[in-house]
């Protein structure tokens, strides 16, 4: 259906990364999870890629803690609950 393969096209964006300069593992794992859940929809396929780097940067500057524990390879309700309400409040723009 369109829904899925919207979602496909985001994902794709999601996973392009700049030749030799991969993201750290743990913004990785917090922008492939909004990804994953569907988190960003509302964004346009071709704004992604500008939605992701709001997206870590806002990790970066609030919720340090959270990229922490996804690089000791923990995920928590907390960590769920941060990249959830993060991802919600910077797709209302869209």
């Amino acid at each position: 259906t369109k829904a899925v393969l919207g979602k496909g096209a985001r994902n794709v964006e999601i996973l392009k990364q700049n030749e030799g300069s991969p993201l750290p593992v743990e913004e990785q794992v917090a922008i492939i999870y909004v990804g994953t859940k569907g988190l960003c929809t509302k964004v346009p396929v071709a704004e992604v890629k500008a939605f992701e780097e709001e997206f870590l940067s806002y990790m970066r500057a609030k919720h340090a803690d959270i990229l922490g524990e996804l690089k000791s390879g923990k995920l928590t309700d907390g960590g769920i609950e941060a990249i959830e309400n993060a991802a919600k409040e910077l797709t209302a723009k869209y």
